[in-house]
């Protein structure tokens, strides 16, 4: 399925109004007023003059002249504040549909396929659909403006051409290519920017980054240490004589194209005035239709300049949209409400692993490779490697986050391609290196939960679980406190060991059948490890468990450990097994247990 949307203006301009009539179906309304207002204020304003000449000249009394003049300026200051009225209204209905809009955004990134989270294009479409609707002078709020004056500048246009048609065609077929030329060489412009925005963004991201540095606390002591100051310095004068060097050419080009268009304008007007002055001059029109059409020559060449402003505008504003349409368009292939129901039991099923091969894009190399593997009910399965071994990959495949690149996952003999995915991630309860933790109280963060809904003594019993209650009962509002001091003022913040052992309790507490533990003891000290270790088999009694880790000593009380290296089973067996073969196991081993052992003479082997 191809993966970015090129869909035509009117289809995303129907698009748009669809959305509208869902997000703010007040814009429907207030949109089309405007553009009428847009193009009646100008009308009266070119009348206006003609009709009080045209008063005078046929000898009105005073009494009708100042009633016909009054109606008129009455008419023109009434569309003048409805106008500016609906222009307010409009500003501020806006920010609906950005909010509209951004819950879209929002949605799509917390529901898409996990797989998609880690494709670098649809990431890029994520930032790029943020920005889309950021602000009110966001892609999706000028596109309304926009549509708004192409239409206003559209009736205008057409008015204004229904006038002057009456003169002349010919002046109008004039001003429209004098007008038209001018324009061209605005697009001139803008294709020598889009061919030059790179280097121009080079340049500031160079500058910005030096900015950052100079205000990052943890480059602070670099750059003072390593006398780094002079070469950011050097570096950021470097590139910002190139931006203004850009900017110089930049500024000839703006100055070449404004002076031939100012030349071409004053050709137009001088012309067109000109051609008027014969006309009023050999009385073949009066001094009233004079002015008339002298109004309506200006305007017209400004609408139809600005009506041709407003496609370019457009045009690229429907790339906008079509990038963010392919983001919420992005395919998925998980099965949700279409997939195998799964029924909830607390037993675990079969796991298997069935010659499966995965690999980050079509032609990368494989990081897991062609692996088969067996978790019966209940078992406690131990993985283990160096860092890039596969392992978290290996974790990511069994949760059902990423699919096989070929081979299958089977639970209870079943793909897991064909299940609900929502239904089989409840199925997991999982502490991952990469984690995500929300400024709630304790107790929500353990159970994910609204206070209302939580049962307060399975928390605190996962919490003495996982060897955090000592910590969360010593706080005054217990398990009541908020976490993050950045976002409460009363908030706390906890240690790397301490956030591992409360996402542990928030595993524990999902009461699932399969957990899955991703080097959970990473921030550990030995002391707190080895106490986690002596209650696990406890902890996880009934559950089938898998568990990550890089060192090796933390794993001698699961009872089946494989050894994966390059996306491969390179040994698999029970921890004294291993140790006996002398293998790469025994190798690995041996290699971290040395660091742990006092020198020679001084004390026993450390456990």
């Amino acid at each position: 399925m191809e993966k970015d949307r090129k869909y035509p203006i009117l289809r995303n301009l129907c698009y748009l109004i669809r959305a509208t009539k869902q997000g703010c179906a007040k814009l429907l309304v207030f949109c089309p007023l405007i553009i009428l207002v847009n193009c009646l204020v100008p009308v009266i304003t070119s009348f206006l003059p003609k009709v009080i000449i045209d008063e005078i000249s046929g000898g009105s009394p005073l009494g009708r002249l100042l009633a016909v003049t009054g109606c008129l300026a009455f008419a023109l200051a009434g569309a003048a504040a409805l106008q500016k009225y609906l222009d307010r209204l409009i500003y501020w209905n806006k920010f609906k549909m950005n909010a509209f809009f951004l819950r879209l955004i929002t949605r799509k990134g917390l529901t898409t396929d996990y797989r998609n989270q880690e494709d670098e294009h649809f990431r890029t479409l994520q930032d790029e659909s943020f920005a889309s609707c950021n602000g009110n002078f966001s892609h999706y709020a000028r596109t309304y403006d926009a549509l708004v004056r192409f239409l206003s500048d559209l009736m205008g246009f057409l008015a204004f051409g229904a006038i002057l048609v009456t003169l002349n065609p010919l002046l109008i077929l004039f001003l429209a290519l004098t007008t038209a030329a001018g324009f061209f060489l605005d697009c001139r412009i803008s294709l020598w920017l889009e061919k030059n925005t790179d280097e121009k963004a080079g340049y500031e991201r160079r500058m910005r980054y030096v900015v950052q540095a100079a205000d990052d606390t943890r480059a602070a002591k670099d750059i003072r240490l390593y006398s780094m100051a002079a070469w950011l310095n050097g570096i950021y004068e470097e590139n910002l004589k190139k931006l203004l060097g850009w900017y110089r050419r930049y500024t000839a080009k703006l100055f070449g194209a404004a002076a031939a268009g100012s030349a071409i304008a004053l050709i137009r007007e001088t012309v067109a005035y000109a051609y008027l002055l014969h006309l009023a001059l050999e009385g073949k029109i009066s001094a009233a239709d004079f002015v008339l059409y002298f109004n309506v020559v200006a305007g017209f060449s400004a609408w139809l300049g600005s009506l041709l402003g407003q496609i370019t505008d457009l045009e690229r504003l429907n790339h906008a949209i079509n990038r963010f349409r392919s983001y919420l368009e992005y395919p998925e292939s998980y099965l949700r409400e279409k997939g195998k129901p799964i029924e909830s039991a607390s037993a675990p099923k079969k796991l298997e692993m069935r010659h499966v091969s995965f690999r980050y894009g079509e032609d990368g190399p494989d990081v897991i490779h062609d692996l088969s593997l067996t978790l019966e009910p209940g078992e406690h399965l131990a993985v283990v490697g160096l860092n890039g071994a596969g392992k978290t990959t290996l974790v990511k495949l069994v949760c059902g986050l990423t699919e096989a690149s070929e081979g299958a996952v089977l639970y209870d003999g079943t793909d897991i391609r064909e299940y609900d995915r929502d239904g089989w991630y409840r199925l997991f309860g999982a502490v991952f290196q990469d984690h995500s933790i929300l400024p709630v109280t304790i107790a929500e963060i353990v159970a994910e939960e609204e206070e209302g809904s939580i049962d307060r003594e399975r928390a605190e019993k996962c919490l003495r679980q996982a060897g955090l209650w000592e910590k969360i009962s010593s706080l005054p509002e217990g398990m009541r406190t908020r976490y993050g001091k950045a976002f409460w003022d009363d908030g706390i913040d906890l240690s790397g060991g301490e956030i591992q052992k409360l996402l542990l309790a928030r595993a524990l507490y999902r009461q699932s059948p399969i957990v899955v533990l991703d080097e959970p003891t990473a921030a550990l000290d030995p002391v707190s490890e080895n106490r986690l270790y002596e209650t696990y088999d406890e902890i996880m009694q009934g559950k089938t468990t898998v568990f990550i880790s890089h060192r090796l000593a933390s794993t001698r009380f699961c009872r089946r450990i494989v050894l994966i290296e390059n996306g491969r089973i390179l040994e698999e067996g029970a921890h004294e097994e291993l140790l006996a073969r002398k293998g790469r196991y025994y190798e690995l081993f041996e290699t971290q247990a040395k660091y742990y052992r006092e020198a020679p003479g001084e004390g026993a082997v450390l456990p």
